[in-house]
């Protein structure tokens, strides 16, 4: 009994030591196990996070690379105003107008180098649709997941793949010394990236592009939501008519005969009413919106016009406007929300390559050497004083130099010229005088005009400025004092309805008068003014006189504005969308048809395209170029110059950077460039609008991209 006793005891200590044993190799196993899965989440993270290093250093190379471009491009030319285009189809192939740059090895092998002033992206011999040692690999695809690269295909599959003129970006490698062109056998690389650049200055701003259409109807036409004299005086590009945008063909070039089939009017409304939903008030609910018709008033044509008509909203925020419910308008925040838009309203994805959520516009003249003698341009809203001369007296003499003087028995009434800071009848205008200068309108046109233009010329012009926004039809005449001190004041007519009846005032002008006593919508109607009393502004010449003035005036005179295209694009749809529906005779009330806005805008991309633009003087440049599709008369030509000045420009570099970085490494003794081995990847947008004329950096937005 004992010895069966100790044995009993001695196998329960054994089962006991052996249980013990057990748990503790399962415990072990536990932790060794545990332990290994937190070290492959944290060797992925490690890696991840290489990764976001490497894409966040690869931007700031990218763009330090636009800045040095920018620095060494002086003087500005037509030939370095825009960034130099790299790796981009070769010319009188499919083009792909948004796409500036891509990362190419071309650059450094010297096969293609990249134009001066720009810089180098030192990419090495090895594509990024080529898979990588472990099998990693960017398609055409993934590269056009924005849709900014017209597809390959028109068809309403979901599918990014771009046209086959697009070349996917290379591979740049990083080593310990930063981004270098590498060959094989490779060794040191810790990463690499590859990027694409695009031209966002060139599409319409979602965030203010469009207005409505009433009523929404799939069965019939509709109709614009907001008057159609109001969409055809422009001025700002929410009154582009998206209906001017095609879904088909793939790419639209100077040689595409008219498109078959164009953006929705419903998808545009459904839009505008989920972006601008507080501001026009829609009945019914998203994808199903319905508006009041654009002659009922107030409604949804007035709440929309009061909002986008602001001379001084930069449009970079949402509207303050709130319904009664607590509804507010929004934004549009980043091309990753507009395509998710897209889905939602199921619009074609052929459009997305004309539309953007980033444009940026610092309002400044770059005229002659006006960037740094003027503070800023004239606002157009001055020429509102004299609607009540007598009341805006001060403000007059401060802006114009002019002294009001009522009618009194037999002489009219009529204004003296003192100048701004003057106290009696001045004989001349005196020059622009020092930098930031806010001068008023008669040293302002001394400024534009050559020294052989006569003051009495400039007198004659402002006069006829004042007949275009006054509410009366008299001509305007300004007195202004003789050089010979003993002489009668000199005078200067403007032109109006009802010619003047002084001794002396010239005749009325030949062929008719169109005057039209409202306030200026943009500075292409200062067209309709006469700079004597038988010429009117030229505003459809090349290289003419006039030109200027299109630089020196605004109608929006917010600092930094979004929503401004650039006169560059090379997207013909676009600048069919600006152009159709605009005024093209302001008496008989004819307006821009879509085939019309079409044809004109393919003379424009043409002449773009042969010279850029360096500033809107160049517009009548493009007014000689665009053809008589909109008219044949004077009036017909400068549409063009009325529905883009105002919201054209080419100083600021709107720009989106598409990157993609891979952390990695190189096997040793790799004997092929593909043979990478990559353990973490990151891609971000970044949206940036740099001054062409500063090099500065005046807005951004980091826009991370998960896939």
């Amino acid at each position: 009994m004992t010895c069966n006793s100790a044995h009993a005891k001695s196998g329960i200590a054994l089962l006991i030591t052996l249980a013990f044993v057990v748990l503790l190799a399962a415990l072990v196993v536990a932790f060794l196990s545990r332990t290994t899965n937190h070290r492959l989440v944290a060797n992925i993270a490690t890696n991840e996070t290489k990764a976001d290093q490497l894409a966040r250093g690869a931007l700031d190379i990218v763009v330090g690379n636009l800045k040095q471009e920018i620095s060494a491009g002086s003087p500005i030319s037509s030939a370095n105003i825009l960034p130099q285009r790299s790796g981009t189809p070769a010319p009188g192939s499919l083009p792909i107008p948004n796409l500036v740059r891509i990362s190419f090895q071309g650059e450094a092998t010297g096969t293609a180098p990249i134009p001066p002033p720009a810089v180098s992206s030192r990419a090495s011999r090895v594509n990024s649709t080529a898979p990588s040692l472990n099998g990693r690999s960017i398609s055409g695809a993934r590269w056009n997941s924005h849709y900014l690269v017209p597809r390959a295909t028109t068809s309403t599959t979901l599918d990014s793949t771009p046209i086959a003129t697009f070349n996917a970006p290379d591979w740049v490698f990083v080593t310990a010394d930063g981004p270098q062109v590498l060959t094989p056998p490779v060794t040191g690389a810790v990463g690499r990236y590859a990027f694409a650049i695009y031209d966002e200055g060139g599409l319409l701003d979602m965030n203010v592009a469009g207005f409505p259409y009433s009523p929404k109807s799939p069965a019939s036409a509709a109709a614009p939501g907001v008057p159609t004299t109001d969409i055809g005086r422009k001025g700002i590009v929410a009154l582009a008519d998206l209906t001017g945008l095609p879904t088909s063909p793939t790419v639209i070039t100077a040689t595409t005969s008219t498109p078959a089939s164009w953006h929705s009017a419903d998808s545009i409304s459904d839009c505008v009413g989920w972006k601008n939903y507080a501001t026009v008030q829609p009945t019914g609910v998203f994808n199903n919106f319905s508006f009041d018709p654009a002659t009922v008033s107030p409604g949804t044509g007035s709440r929309f016009l009061g909002v986008f008509l602001s001379t001084t909203n930069g449009f970079l925020t949402a509207s303050t406007t709130t319904t009664p419910g607590g509804r507010t308008d929004q934004v549009v925040v980043s091309r990753g929300e507009l395509l998710e838009l897209r889905s939602s309203l199921n619009f074609s994805q052929n459009v997305l390559q004309y539309l953007g959520t980033f444009s940026r516009e610092s309002n400044h003249s770059t005229w002659s050497d006006s960037e740094t003698r003027l503070s800023g341009r004239f606002p157009l809203s001055r020429f509102d004083l004299f609607t009540n001369p007598t009341t805006n007296a001060t403000a007059i003499k401060r802006y114009f130099g002019l002294v009001y003087v009522a009618a009194s028995g037999s002489t009219p009434e009529h204004w003296q010229y003192f100048g701004a800071e003057g106290t009696g009848l001045q004989p001349s205008i005196h020059s622009l005088i020092g930098n930031g200068q806010d001068p008023d309108l008669s040293v302002l046109l001394r400024y534009a005009y050559p020294a052989s233009s006569p003051d009495s010329e400039i007198f004659s012009m402002m006069a006829s400025l004042i007949d275009q926004r006054d509410t009366n039809g008299d001509t305007t005449w300004i007195e202004y004092a003789n050089s010979d001190p003993a002489a009668a004041p000199l005078r200067a007519y403007g032109v109006d309805r009802t010619p003047s009846s002084e001794p002396g005032a010239p005749p009325p002008p030949a062929g008719g008068t169109t005057v039209l006593n409202r306030a200026f919508r943009n500075v292409g109607e200062l067209g309709y003014a006469y700079r004597n009393g038988a010429t009117t502004l030229d505003f459809r010449a090349a290289g003419s006189v006039d030109a200027r003035l299109l630089d020196l005036f605004t109608f929006n005179t917010a600092p930094l504005r979004a929503g401004v295209v650039s006169l560059n694009t090379g997207n013909i749809a676009v600048i069919t969308a600006i152009l159709m529906g605009a005024t093209t005779d302001e008496t008989a009330a004819t307006y821009a048809s879509r085939t019309n806005a079409y044809q004109t805008a393919q003379n424009i991309v043409t002449e773009v395209n042969r010279q850029n633009a360096t500033g809107r003087a160049d517009i009548t440049r493009l007014v000689g170029a665009a053809g008589t599709a909109l008219g044949s008369s004077a009036e017909a030509k400068q549409t063009v110059a009325r529905a883009l000045a105002e919201l054209s420009q080419t100083r600021t570099w709107n720009l989106m950077i598409d990157v993609i970085a891979q952390s990695g490494r190189y096997p040793a003794n790799a004997g092929s460039l593909a043979n990478f081995v990559v353990e973490g990847e990151k891609r971000y947008w970044l949206h940036l609008a740099i001054d062409r004329f500063t090099g500065e950096v005046i807005d951004k937005q980091l826009e991370a991209v998960f896939e």
